[in-house]
């Protein structure tokens, strides 16, 4: 088997273990009920989920944007009074 022969073998391969992995995420995403969803931010809110993930040692911004969004879902169920304190713009939190 000639250099050219294995490279165009090894390329087949890398490309249906890429494939594999696509569908497998595919498959997870649709079990999961995942959903993409498009946000637009400014300057100052991304330098405070930079920071988070900074802090938290979170790889990915959505990560820190899920934690975030289950925390505050948990506080909302077990305490509105301090939901609704922590999420008032005026809070100089």
């Amino acid at each position: 088997m000639n250099r050219q022969e294995r490279t165009d073998r090894i390329r087949q391969q890398d490309a249906k273990r890429q494939q594999s992995k696509r569908d497998r995420d595919a498959e997870h995403r649709e079990r999961v009920g995942a959903e993409k969803t498009k946000i637009v931010t400014y300057r100052g809110t991304r330098a405070d989920l930079e920071l988070m993930q900074q802090v938290g040692g979170y790889e990915e911004r959505d990560e820190v944007i899920t934690l975030v969004i289950r925390y505050m879902a948990g506080l909302a169920r077990r305490d509105p009074a301090a939901f609704l304190a922590a999420m008032d713009p005026r809070n100089p939190a």
